[in-house]
């Protein structure tokens, strides 16, 4: 997985999935997982080959808003993968994989075409699956891919459109449009699901295949009832008319799902409802109902529910059919988000998967002896556990369900937007397994532990994950082994002190010192070979109380908290920690708050040696913007409050050396402190003001880093006037020596921390993040005597694996040898990256 460089390419990549049911889908072609993102579609590959690790390899970009639905084509001309997407931007998009996915590159996937504009967000797609369509020749089958295939999209404002999708070799139109429904009353629609009739019309005819296709559509929404359209289409129209309502449910009807019955012309139809309850319905072809349902009414638990027969005539020759209630599914104890059907291709049996707000995953059946639809497996929490449609629910439940092609995993995601995973070894027996997670809204910062053995993020998802390279994986992959903050409020800023320490500072003013509990020091020691010295005098485990913002620590006893010792331990753990246990038993206990403040911290710095912190918030004032100081033994706050800047403080950098302190700000200036050592008052600031540029740039500064002092006394700084600059220290004072142009604002900076040599000469290494979210590496030779040469850009990055919004912060892996290097960054577009850069 290279760029075009062959320098960089992407090692991880962790971003959450967008709490939309519909946003989801499985590959049968890639066996990869599409999922929306933000405005972006995750690619997950789940499982990991001796080629390629497991996990998001890409992210596709084009959507301008968040992305509602994504659903893959069964069937494609080439049996390529074939990608249909839509969003809140109102436009229905195609891709299709241009690289497949046996070599060694990053696979691709290209844009094809895209709608015109809908007049309200798009909500769902339905595309025929193969469990639901008709057993057809394989000549059958080319003809009918020849032709296209058939698609519809359900938007907000109430309408249904119909497509023609048309991927062939000789290119023309991708995307043609042959009718738009409206639900009437009009609703909101929220699930579609389309299925093809056996028609008599399909027939052969002087050796050829019949022009017409019939098909059946079913809508749903914030309605208590199911719509059902009847159509043919041709290559150029369709005719869907309404053919019957459905009614029975008592809350809005969220997921749709056909299938076709094995050895029968027979449709069942799943519906999943807010009422708790899953309805089938039987779609039969002829005049005569189906032995089943030959009366009225129907008992179940002691209630009398409808049977009526709907009927309808479908295609030219008018043929009967009837849609007949076939079963009550009970056992969900809150929404039911989504529901699908599975047809196994070797002996035809029908499974069902719903998700649910109850926390479960639930596989229902057909017994076969008397057909009544049974719940086989169950997966997830307990019921206690109250979901996402109740007033105390914490965890969220589930929201969607997916089968994977051979039907032996599931997979869901809950409102963390991390996924959980079950794998059926063929005993019966669900297994979870390691999946993927990440945050679900802008990421806004990012730091290398001291020595570079795991990685920091925080969000405004209101969380902080930790990250770090699992040993047992085959390509020693990067994996979420920890959540140590799960907050109430946005997380602005974060910073690594220690190996065992971090500070974040979030919009309730302070800041919080977290330390590392024993069991994941234990958990990264055994599964990651990170070791700390003093792991005995850490705390065991961390919780926090109902209502509260603090984690506190918890010195457990085997006799009195076991239990949740336990379930902190890592004896016998295989993967690293699943979404559940992410989200519960992996906090980080916290030590301090810093007071001070009076508005959001806006960031945080740590001096290289860890004594000192250096802390700012949002303002508007002099009074506001001052940097405060803490030392970080007793978290004592250094006075006075060191005044230099009269708006906001972006960034915070000390040279590698801790001699020199510089920050840079909304006020366009940036100010440098030099540290005293000698004369100090107990608690006071060690760093006073040596020098202070008004207007250093036209437009606000975002960043700013220190070079290397190997190469002299120079730092960097970037801003929104498209420029970066270089200052070196000419006497007593910095003085601008070099200004970089760039095509769009600079939003985040940082530099290798240290002297690369490389070709016979030894150069500073500078990643540069701009607002549109691309990122490059830049070059400067060091001189002989002292200070470096002019920039040069050493290496582009592949617009594919580049994020798709504003870069927040780059940081460097602090690394002591070698020419292969790690880069961290982090985006509002949800994301944390890790690239691998060779120089």
């Amino acid at each position: 997985m290279t760029d075009s460089h062959g320098r960089i390419h992407p090692r991880f990549i962790s971003i959450g999935a967008n709490r939309i049911p519909a946003a989801s889908d499985w590959d049968v072609n890639s066996q990869s997982i599409a999922y929306g993102a933000g405005n972006v579609i995750a690619l997950w590959r789940v499982d990991e080959t001796e080629t390629s690790p497991s996990g998001v390899f890409a992210t596709l970009k084009g959507h301008t808003d968040k992305v509602s639905t994504v659903r893959f084509v069964d069937d494609t001309h080439d049996s390529s993968s074939v990608l249909l997407s839509g969003g809140v931007d109102k436009v229905l998009r195609v891709w299709k994989l241009a690289q497949p996915f046996d070599t060694l590159d990053i696979p691709r996937y290209e844009l094809l075409a895209q709608s015109p504009l809908h007049d309200g967000s798009i909500v769902d797609i339905a595309v025929e699956k193969k469990g639901s369509r008709h057993g057809t020749t394989s000549s059958e089958g080319v003809e009918r891919r020849g032709k296209g295939t058939i698609i519809a999209s359900a938007s907000a404002d109430g309408s249904v459109k119909i497509w023609r999708l048309q991927l062939s070799a000789e290119g023309g139109e991708v995307l043609t449009h042959l009718q738009t429904l409206a639900t009437k009353p009009k609703y909101f629609p929220l699930s579609i699901a389309l299925a093809k009739l056996s028609s008599p019309t399909t027939k052969e005819e002087d050796g050829g295949v019949g022009e017409e296709e019939v098909w059946v559509l079913a809508v749903s929404g914030s309605s208590n009832s199911i719509q059902i359209f009847v159509g043919s289409t041709t290559d150029s129209k369709s005719d869907f008319t309404p053919a019957a309502t459905l009614t029975g449910h008592e809350n809005w009807i969220r997921s749709l799902s056909f299938v076709r019955e094995a050895n029968s012309e027979d449709l069942l139809l799943a519906t999943g409802s807010q009422d708790r309850y899953i309805r089938l319905w039987r779609v039969h072809r002829g005049s005569t109902l189906p032995a089943q349902s030959a009366g009225s009414k129907m008992m179940i638990m002691g209630q009398a529910l409808s049977n009526k027969a709907h009927r309808f005539s479908a295609g030219s020759s008018k043929e009967e059919y009837s849609i007949t209630f076939e079963a009550l599914l009970v056992g969900h104890e809150d929404w039911v988000y989504t529901v699908s059907f599975r047809k196994d291709t070797s002996d035809g049996k029908i499974k069902l998967l719903s998700a649910s707000a109850d926390n479960s995953l639930s596989i229902w059946e057909a017994d076969e002896t008397s057909g009544i639809w049974v719940c086989t497996a169950r997966m997830g929490e307990a019921s206690g556990m109250k979901g996402s449609s109740t007033a105390t629910g914490s965890t969220g439940g589930f929201w969607t369900g997916l089968w994977s092609p051979d039907g032996k995993n599931v997979v869901s995601f809950g409102k963390n937007g991390g996924w959980r995973r079950w794998n059926n070894s063929g005993e019966g027996e669900w297994e979870q397994k390691g999946a993927v997670a990440g945050h679900i809204r802008d990421v806004m910062g990012v730091t290398w532990e001291k020595e570079g053995n795991y990685l920091l993020s925080t969000s405004l998802d209101q969380s902080t994950r930790l990250y770090a390279r699992w040993k047992s994986s085959k390509h020693r992959s990067f994996y979420e082994f920890s959540r140590p903050q799960i907050h109430g409020y946005d997380i602005n800023s974060i910073v690594s002190i220690s190996p065992t320490k971090f500070v974040s500072g979030a919009d309730e003013k302070l800041m919080r010192v977290f330390g590392e509990p024993r069991g994941i020091a234990k958990m990264l020691e055994e599964m990651c070979g990170i070791q700390q010295v003093d792991m005995e005098s850490l705390p065991d485990v961390a919780s926090q109380p109902v209502l509260g913002l603090s984690n506190k620590a918890v010195n457990t006893t085997a006799e009195e908290d076991g239990e949740e010792e336990k379930e902190q331990g890592v004896e016998g753990q295989v993967y690293p920690p699943f979404e559940d246990s992410l989200s519960r038993h992996t906090l980080w206990p916290e030590e301090e708050k810093l007071y001070g403040h009076g508005y959001e911290i806006s960031t945080i710095g740590c001096s290289n040696a860890g004594d000192v912190i250096a802390t700012a918030c949002k303002a508007s004032s002099v009074s506001h913007a001052v940097i405060r100081m803490f030392e970080t033994k007793t978290w004592r706050q250094l006075k006075p409050a060191l005044e230099a800047h009269s708006l906001t403080v972006n960034r915070i950098a000390f040279s590698r050396d801790d001699a020199y302190m510089l920050s840079v700000g909304r006020d366009r200036q940036w100010t440098v402190f030099g540290r005293v050592t000698e004369g100090l008052e107990e608690f006071e600031a060690p760093y006073k003001v040596m020098q202070v540029v008004a207007k250093a740039q036209t437009r606000v500064i975002f960043d700013g880093k220190w070079v290397p002092v190997e190469a002299g006394r120079l730092f960097v700084t970037a801003a929104r006037d498209k420029t970066v600059k270089v200052w070196e220290l000419q006497g007593q004072e910095w003085g601008c020596t070099e200004t970089v142009k760039f095509e769009e604002p600079i939003t985040a900076i940082d530099i290798l921390d240290r002297v690369v040599e490389s070709g016979g000469g030894r150069f500073v290494v500078l990643a540069v993040g701009l607002e549109s979210g691309v990122w490059s590496v830049y070059k400067a030779k060091v001189k002989e005597s002292g200070g470096i040469e002019a920039w040069e850009k050493w290496t582009a990055v592949d617009g594919y694996i580049v994020p798709d919004k504003t870069i927040t912060q780059i940081a460097w892996r602090p690394t002591a040898e070698g020419t292969s290097f790690e880069v961290a960054i982090s985006s509002e577009d949800g994301s944390v990256r890790i690239y691998d850069v060779q120089i």
